[in-house]
């Protein structure tokens, strides 16, 4: 992994960013965060991102239209966002997400999961 791979992790919930970014961090990777869509958009348009993960429901926008915002601005990102959610998908929407995207995860997610997607993504992969 290049030592320059920048990930912006955007989720409302405090756990989730502080054991996220530990976890990647811990794998070499420089996390950013953003609680909200306003801070991830402003973040998105200043820094020079590998990957996102993007969160799905943020309190101030949804995250399927923040990812469509994201790919506007920064077009590179279109297969790079990698989608987390606690809420239960049937495989139809998760097979959406992965063509919209590059993989989903469900919270409570593995720790290995998340990073065997990051890893795929940060090479050039879709997550599967």
């Amino acid at each position: 992994m290049p030592p320059a791979t920048r990930i912006l992790l955007v989720d409302d919930d405090a756990t989730i960013l502080d054991l996220v970014r530990e976890t990647l961090e811990g794998c070499g990777y420089t996390i950013d965060t953003a609680t909200n869509s306003q801070e991830a958009l402003t973040q998105v348009r200043s820094g020079a991102y590998s990957m996102i993960i993007l969160d799905l429901l943020l309190p101030d926008m949804n995250g399927f239209i923040l990812a469509q915002e994201i790919k506007r601005i920064c077009p590179h990102l279109a297969d790079r966002i990698l989608f987390i959610s606690g809420i239960l998908f049937g495989q139809s929407t998760v097979d959406h997400l992965g063509s919209i995207g590059a993989g989903f995860l469900s919270k409570p997610f593995q720790l290995e999961s998340l990073i065997e997607a990051v890893d795929k993504i940060s090479h050039g992969h879709a997550a599967s």
